[in-house]
């Protein structure tokens, strides 16, 4: 059944309040960025426990694991004081989960449905194999809001690692919380999504299950709440940044004109050449239009003949381009950095300033890290986009093939002056502590030679020494090998 989001949820305990923020501010949206992985959690519990209306919650990823039960717990808690939950989940790593999803779906104030689902629940390789183009296309979106009247719209999915709980790596990512108008162009794409035919309701294909399973998982959820809450971990999450200053009223807002883009859901179902219902199309003339700097942060970069072209013609207009990806070392998707390889010396003989993340955990903070169950490897999975330090893009979108052409994806671009330029002052003073830099390094042929060979070298700032690296840094003989392989496969519309 078609539903969307509520109107009127000006009379809740955050409308009121966001009343007062936006009286003043006409068309303009507040926003404030979620840098760290505590920040980040804190900030969702928090929605889902002020909700009294609804939460409208949208993920590429959820897993059953700490973090994925704690927010399972407040979901099912609002629920349980009449709050209406719709959840709207891509398929592709919910393996072994639909007793769960089951359950939660049977409480009369959660739905949940599932983006292109498989068919086949216990053969899923089997349905890999023989609908394959169907498969391959997923819902990357990630989006979660309370009572209309707040959204938080980044690159993190649902899952320990993306909030620093994990204990051998975490994701370095970047969220947007945002109040005003922009909301309510977020939950019209929500919708556009939940009521889309791909999204199929889990009543419809999961086989049915008791009110004692919602009452098992209750009970489980409970208790794992429970023994969280007098954990290191959400010790840290009480002390973090974010929910101090809330519960000091001193959360700073920066002011806006704020826009989302979206891909239409429709795009899984069209030709991967057909761009008219695609993301890529209203971001290009963000990337277009820059006339001075343009700062892209992707952890998957793999630019293609079109994109390597635009920057190239950027950089003739004397517009200064910056990129950061993941190392090899840093990557936690090897594949990936095989089909951004041969497009290494391309953008450096551009001119574009070429970075990838070390995979040290040891990006500069305002504060320490809590210890226990920290991690000490980091992987970049920030999609950042800063254009002429006047405007940034946050959401999901990768600059690669996938991202572009088969996924579904989801971003705001935000226009405020001082947090763009706060963000590149960022990038000057450390991204050299952060990245290694790649320069051309010349390798002359015989004389029969027409052209001259190019290699690369990393530059790092290493124990306050600079080191030159002359294969990728930090990453062992049989992951180059494996990628050097990887990178004459002809498979980059698939990356």
């Amino acid at each position: 059944m078609p539903s969307t989001a509520f109107k009127d949820t000006q009379d809740t305990q955050l409308g009121r309040g966001i009343t007062r923020l936006t009286t003043d501010k006409k068309d303009l949206s507040g926003a404030y960025l979620l840098r760290e992985g505590l920040d980040a959690f804190a900030a969702r519990m928090v929605l889902a426990d002020a909700a009294e209306r609804s939460l409208d919650i949208q993920y590429y990823i959820w897993h059953n694991d700490a973090v994925g039960k704690l927010f399972a717990g407040a979901v099912l808690r609002a629920a349980e004081r009449g709050v209406r939950v719709r959840v709207l989940l891509d398929d592709i790593q919910l393996e072994g989960l639909d007793r769960e999803l089951a359950a939660l779906d049977s409480h009369p104030n959660i739905e949940i449905r599932i983006f292109n689902p498989f068919v086949l629940r216990q053969a899923r390789v089997l349905e890999m194999i023989f609908s394959f183009s169907r498969i391959n296309r997923r819902m990357h979106n990630k989006s979660f809001t309370a009572d209309s009247q707040i959204t938080i719209v980044g690159g993190r999915n649902i899952g320990d690692e993306y909030y620093d709980f994990h204990k051998e790596v975490n994701f370095d990512d970047l969220d947007i919380l945002t109040i005003g108008p922009v909301v309510e162009e977020v939950s019209d794409a929500f919708d556009q999504y939940w009521n889309s035919e791909f999204a199929i309701p889990v009543a419809g294909f999961i086989k049915k299950v008791s009110q004692l399973d919602l009452g098992q998982l209750r009970t489980s959820l409970a208790g794992h709440d429970a023994k969280m809450q007098v954990s290191e971990y959400m010790k840290a999450v009480r002390e973090s940044v974010f929910l101090v200053s809330l519960n000091k009223k001193t959360l700073p807002i920066a002011w806006g004109k704020a826009y989302v883009v979206y891909d239409e859901p429709e795009k899984i179902n069209h030709d991967s050449q057909d761009t008219r219902t695609h993301l890529s199309r209203k971001v290009a003339p963000f990337v277009n239009d820059s006339h001075s700097e343009l700062i892209l942060i992707s952890p998957y970069f793999i630019p293609g003949e079109n994109a390597l072209a635009r920057l190239q013609k950027l950089i003739a207009r004397d517009v200064r381009v910056r990129v950061l990806t993941n190392s090899l070392a840093s990557t936690d998707v090897s594949i990936v950095y095989a089909g951004y390889m041969p497009y290494r010396v391309p953008l450096l003989q551009a001119g574009v300033e070429l970075y990838e993340s070390k995979p040290s955990n040891n990006i500069p903070r305002k504060r320490k890290k809590y210890k226990l169950g920290s991690s000490s490897r980091a992987s970049l999975h920030t999609k950042l986009y800063i254009f002429d330090r006047q405007k940034i893009f946050v959401g999901s979108y990768n600059l690669d093939p996938r991202s572009s052409k088969l996924n579904t994806e989801l971003g705001i671009v935000f226009e405020n002056e001082k947090l763009a330029e706060t963000l590149a002052l960022w990038w000057d003073e450390h991204i050299d502590a952060w990245a290694y830099k790649l320069v051309l390094a010349e390798e002359h042929g015989t004389e029969e030679d027409e052209e001259t060979e190019y290699s690369i070298e990393w530059l790092a700032e290493e124990n306050g020494k600079q080191q030159r690296y002359k294969v990728e840094p930090h990453a062992g003989f049989w992951r180059r090998f494996g990628i050097d392989f990887m990178s004459i496969l002809p498979i980059e519309d698939q990356l």
